[in-house]
This record gives C-alpha cells, sequence and structure tokens, in this order.
C-alpha cells in the first residue's frame, strides 16, 4: 500500500513541476514580448519628441534642403511658402551673439537671432526688416517697430515671436513662426548656449516649440535635424508690415 501511495504521489508532483515550467515558460515568453512592446514603443516616442537625439546622437545633421534658393520678390511681396522653404536652409548654422551679416545668398558666418529674422526677409524682399524702422538700438528693437502686434491665437508664417518687450539698450531673442509642428507653434530662430551641439558650442539655427517641455527635431518639409532643439519662450508676437501673397 505505501509503495502504491509513494508511486502515485510521485507521478502528481511530476505532473504538478511539468505544469509549473509550462507556466514559467509562457511567463518568460509574455513578459519578453510585453518588455519589447514597450522598448519599441519608448524609442518611437523618443525618437519624434526629439529625446532620442538629446541622450544618444550628438552628431550635427540635417536631412532638409540646404542650398540656397533666389526667391526675391520683385515687387517686395512675400510667399509664406518661400519665407519657409529659405529659412529652414540655415537650420544648424552656426549662432553668436549680436553678429548680423546682411548678405544676400547663404551666409558664411554665424548670425545672431536679429541677423537671422533681417537675414530671411532681405533675402524674401531686398531689404531687411531693421532697416525699415527709424528707431536706435539693437536689431530686435529695429525689428520691433518695423512690425505691429497680433495676439499669439492670430500667428500667421512669418510673424516674429520676442521673448521681451525692448528695453534700451538689451539685446532681446527673436524668431520666425513657419506654423505648427504636432499641433504646437513651431519657431525657426538663432539660438544660443541652450541650443548648441557639436563644434557649435555658442548655439545654432534651430526650429523650436514655443512655450512647451518637448522638444524638436523637425522641420516643415518633413526633414529631421539633430541633435533636437529644446523650447522657446516666446510671449510678444508681431507681424511684419510687409505684403504676402499667400
Amino acid at each position: 500500500m505505501e509503495d502504491r501511495l509513494k508511486f502515485h504521489g510521485n507521478e502528481r508532483v511530476k505532473r504538478v513541476q511539468e505544469i509549473r515550467r509550462r507556466n514559467r515558460r509562457k511567463r518568460r515568453i509574455w513578459t519578453g514580448l510585453i518588455l519589447t512592446v514597450v522598448i519599441v514603443v519608448f524609442v518611437t516616442v523618443m525618437d519624434q519628441n526629439g529625446l532620442f537625439d538629446m541622450f544618444f546622437n550628438k552628431k550635427v545633421s540635417y536631412t532638409g534642403n540646404t542650398e540656397y534658393m533666389e526667391v526675391k520678390s520683385e515687387d517686395g511681396s512675400v510667399s509664406r511658402k518661400d519665407l519657409i522653404a529659405l529659412s529652414q536652409i540655415l537650420i544648424n548654422h552656426p549662432f553668436t551673439l549680436g553678429q548680423e551679416q546682411l548678405v544676400e545668398g547663404k551666409p558664411s558666418g554665424p548670425m545672431g537671432s536679429g541677423g537671422f529674422v533681417d537675414w530671411v526677409y532681405l533675402n524674401l524682399t531686398g531689404e531687411a526688416l531693421s532697416e525699415r524702422s527709424t528707431e536706435a538700438g539693437p536689431v530686435s528693437t529695429k525689428i520691433w517697430h518695423s512690425s505691429s502686434p497680433v495676439m499669439e491665437s492670430e500667428l500667421k508664417v512669418g510673424d516674429i515671436g520676442f521673448s521681451m518687450i525692448p528695453e534700451g539698450s538689451k539685446v532681446n531673442h527673436i524668431g520666425i513662426y513657419i506654423g505648427k509642428i504636432d499641433g504646437e507653434d513651431a519657431f525657426i530662430h538663432a539660438g544660443g548656449v541652450q541650443y548648441k551641439a557639436n563644434g557649435l558650442e555658442d548655439g545654432r539655427i534651430v526650429i523650436s516649440l514655443n512655450n512647451t517641455l518637448k522638444r524638436n527635431n523637425k522641420d516643415m518639409s518633413g526633414g529631421k535635424f539633430s541633435p533636437s532643439a529644446p523650447s522657446t519662450q516666446f510671449v510678444y508676437y508681431r507681424r511684419p508690415n510687409i505684403e504676402f501673397r499667400d
């Protein structure tokens, strides 16, 4: 009797152990699948928000067009589509505080935020925005006075964002509104050390999302740049006194 009980007991234990082994294998498979899905989603979200570049990719690159294009109109009017295309060719171009290089064609040296805005409009209309003002002071102040105020809800491509109201000789950080990216207002601007990259320690020209915690690595044409850019904090908005065709 004891031998029979012992035999049946051992068979039962073996069956229980086999079931447990199968369950452990299933749990390992499901755990692996779930972890794989989590990793894929995590990397995708990081890449979409530019976080992957921030942590893992320090190489400076841009997949969009960088060739200069002649878009200046004879009557001084501006195409918003041309403004976007022209401004984007300088993505990852170097920044230097207060450097203003007003040239027709692609600049060779670094640019400040005011100089970049002036360069875009000079190459669109033949006249820099700052040249339309009689006010004294930094380029950003002159651009302020050659434009009219608009609300954030009224922003159109080509409007200018300012980080503060002009104050004496203090330089004001400014950028050009170029539309929405992933539902967020996007500005292209020449940013300082906050936007630095390898070999561009003083900063560079980037497209940033405004007043958000999100980083950005996209342009308006589907291209991507690296490293991704932190947001801007523009709170005042002005519209250049220029005729837009579209």
